[in-house]
């Protein structure tokens, strides 16, 4: 079985047999000129030549390919929805925008586990981030704060420019400032989710072996301080150009990656975090883990 994830910047294709592989991606940024006419049609023309090659290369069909779009694909008018469902029909495609509540609940499937402790899962968007604090492999709390990536370009739009005088911490108390909400739960260890443990391998952030629980997927972790101190070097010594070579299958996929870094260390001193867990889980995790269980 084939799985699309469409969110507001990314188009990432699974392969499902024993394990979940992603096996295809692309950045596109679908937010870039978004209006009350919805996402630009040379970006909806990109997704579909996207869809239209993977479809011919995996010979995917409406019965063994299956589509989740998230974030800005909620807000397109209707009359867009229907023409991005019309066009996706026409390659024998079903196009499935699913509600927030509906992420939320795969995402939460997704990271259920045995922790043994209590744990905060942060899930970062463009424009929100979800929060959910497990106590042992129960859902004890959950958050949705009105605060995302795209905040951090608002705060500073030339991030990743290098020599751009940013004060990395006048910026995290701006960030820290936007999340009104009490979000220090007691938890000493946030999962980081979001294809965060393939960026923080690539950049070599000074992973360590997961001690504090063993889920079978987790295996590392990084101290807040080593975090810090890595964002401070990838803010001002990295530039744009040297991470996307890191990824030069879809080297766009770096363009939020210092943004992303700064409001999930916003997030993680705010909510006094000590130890961060890398993740690169995701909703179709959750997906996969809830059609296994009603198999």
């Amino acid at each position: 079985m084939y799985y699309f994830d469409i969110g507001s910047s990314t188009i990432k294709l699974y392969e499902s047999e024993k394990e979940l592989n992603l096996i295809e991606e692309k950045s596109i940024m679908f937010k870039k000129g978004f209006s009350e006419a919805g996402i630009l049609q040379e970006n909806i023309d990109k997704l579909l030549e996207f869809i239209k090659e993977v479809k011919e290369k995996y010979n995917l069909t409406e019965k063994n390919a299956k589509i989740f779009a998230t974030g800005i694909w909620r807000k397109i008018p209707s009359k867009q929805l229907r023409n991005v469902k019309d066009n996706f029909k026409k390659m024998d495609l079903e196009f499935n925008v699913i509600s927030h509540e509906k992420e939320n609940y795969y995402f939460e499937k997704a990271m259920q586990g045995n922790y043994k402790n209590r744990v905060m899962m942060v899930n970062m968007g463009g424009k929100t981030t979800e929060l959910v604090v497990f106590n042992d492999d129960k859902v004890e709390n959950r958050v949705n704060l009105n605060i995302g990536v795209s905040d951090v370009f608002e705060q500073c739009p030339n991030i990743n420019e290098l020599n751009n005088k940013i004060n990395k911490e006048e910026i995290i108390n701006k960030l820290e400032n936007l999340i009104p909400e009490n979000i220090d739960f007691n938890c000493d260890i946030a999962i980081h989710t979001g294809g965060e443990l393939r960026f923080q391998k690539l950049v070599k952030y000074n992973l360590q072996d997961n001690t504090f629980f063993d889920d079978g997927v987790h295996k590392v972790f990084v101290t807040y301080e080593d975090f810090d101190k890595k964002n401070d070097e990838l803010l001002n010594k990295v530039s744009l150009e040297e991470l996307r070579k890191l990824m030069p299958t879809n080297p766009d996929w770096m363009n939020g990656a210092k943004a992303g870094v700064l409001l999930g260390e916003a997030i993680f001193k705010k909510a006094n975090i000590k130890n961060i867990v890398p993740s690169d889980l995701n909703l179709i995790n959750g997906v996969v883990k809830e059609e296994k269980n009603n198999y």
